[in-house]
């Protein structure tokens, strides 16, 4: 089997696999014929392949695209969604899949999302930083932090943790059994893990450059 044909394989069966979906189910999100996927994933390798406007649409349901260059030489961008604090409260409270496809879904409706330089995973998301939440830290006002959840990049001591409450968003360094600020927001004071509402792990800034 060709290159082509490998890469749309690998990422039809996992989108059905990650959403639950049948191809009859992913075809009417998308708009299309059923008829489109099953004759390729019936025979991945003579079949005939989706049309462009039919993976356009299989993308656009998905929220993911398949990817055909070698990522070894051409690393892929991925794209992660900046969310609200409510929103990011949302789907925090969210099991790992429903929160993947909540995440997904933001990224297909075509709010605010940015760049990421390494891979991620399927529930990682951004969130911008506001006045003063992790000056302390060098970050400024109106950078976007991509953060994983905890379980999935599991934080070290000395790591930037961001926590999400009913007041606001609070940045701290991670020394368990206590949260440290890296704010000088008044309502961001030193607190007990166990009390938080970890948000995720930092992992990387995106600052822009112009407003």
């Amino acid at each position: 089997m060709d290159g082509t044909r490998q890469a749309l394989l690998r990422w039809m069966t996992g989108v059905m696999e990650a959403r639950g979906w049948s191809a009859r189910a992913w075809a009417q999100a998308a708009g299309v014929t059923a008829s489109n996927l099953t004759r390729f994933l019936h025979d991945p390798r003579t079949g005939s392949l989706p049309g462009t406007d039919t993976i356009g649409r299989l993308a656009r349901a998905a929220g993911a695209e398949p990817h055909f260059l070698d990522d070894r030489r051409f690393p892929r961008l991925c794209r992660v969604p900046v969310l609200e604090r409510d929103q990011a409260v949302a789907v925090l409270a969210l099991g790992r899949r429903a929160a993947e496809v909540y995440v997904a879904d933001r990224l297909r409706d075509g709010g605010p999302c940015v760049p990421v330089d390494r891979p991620v995973s399927r529930r990682a998301f951004a969130l911008r930083v506001g006045a003063r939440t992790l000056n302390a830290a060098g970050i400024l006002p109106d950078d976007r932090v991509v953060l994983e959840p905890a379980d999935e990049v599991e934080p070290r001591a000395g790591d930037v943790v961001i926590t999400v409450g009913d007041d606001g968003v609070c940045g701290y360094r991670y020394h368990p059994p206590f949260l440290v600020p890296v704010s000088t927001d008044p309502d961001c004071g030193p607190t007990a893990l166990d009390r938080a509402r970890l948000a995720g792990v930092a992992m990387q800034v995106v600052r822009p450059l112009r407003g």
